[in-house]
């Protein structure tokens, strides 16, 4: 028995190592990136950036993008760039802050019966008569995720980088052109998780 439970220490060490080197959220720095080698990135390759669609969105990110890492000494050719970077950006709705502030009632049923009981009016709750009451505004919270992935002339990835970060719908520019200056910062390193904030 002690043999077993020795084994299993063992097999979780690992576990609780990264689990201890995970850093703590921060409110302040509400930014996540991690990023992956595949092979080494040549340091003097000049880069394409190539969205996945010509939205106008990504055409600004990828301007975003070419300014970042040409800042962190890449070098940003469209034409005879050997590797390639692509992105894919992501929205998520992650909730509302602030506490609930209700519905505007419940619907009750069984095979037999139904009952459907409405809040027709409330100063504290949604209700008919008197709308949605938002204690916070009603600015939803979401999280952008933007994906890079770097590969060469062959198709062959290289680099891989994914950044998080919670905010409102109207940051979204911001949002990513902050993101996008923290993967060119790591460009082709390799980063277990780190914390960044929009400046």
């Amino acid at each position: 028995m002690r043999a077993i439970f020795v084994a299993a220490l063992l097999a979780l060490s690992p576990w609780f190592s990264h689990a201890q080197e995970t850093p703590a959220f921060d409110p302040a720095a509400p930014g996540r990136l991690t990023a992956f080698v595949y092979r080494e990135v040549p340091a003097t390759a000049a880069i394409k950036i190539t969205p996945l669609d010509d939205s106008r969105e990504n055409r600004r990110l990828a301007q975003a993008f070419e300014r970042a890492l040409e800042r962190n000494g890449r070098k940003v050719d469209p034409r005879a760039g050997t590797l390639s970077l692509s992105f894919t950006t992501e929205i998520t709705q992650s909730g509302r802050p602030g506490p609930s502030s209700g519905t505007l009632g419940v619907i009750e049923g069984s095979r037999d019966e139904a009952r459907v009981r409405l809040n027709l009016y409330s100063t504290t709750q949604d209700s008919l008569a008197a709308g949605p009451r938002r204690s916070d505004g009603g600015t939803p919270s979401v999280r952008y995720m933007l994906t890079a992935i770097v590969e060469d002339a062959s198709g062959s990835r290289l680099w891989q980088a994914s950044a998080t970060l919670n905010g409102t719908p109207a940051e979204e520019q911001t949002a990513y052109a902050a993101m996008a200056g923290v993967i060119a910062e790591e460009f082709g390193k390799m980063v277990r998780q780190r914390s960044f904030r929009v400046e």
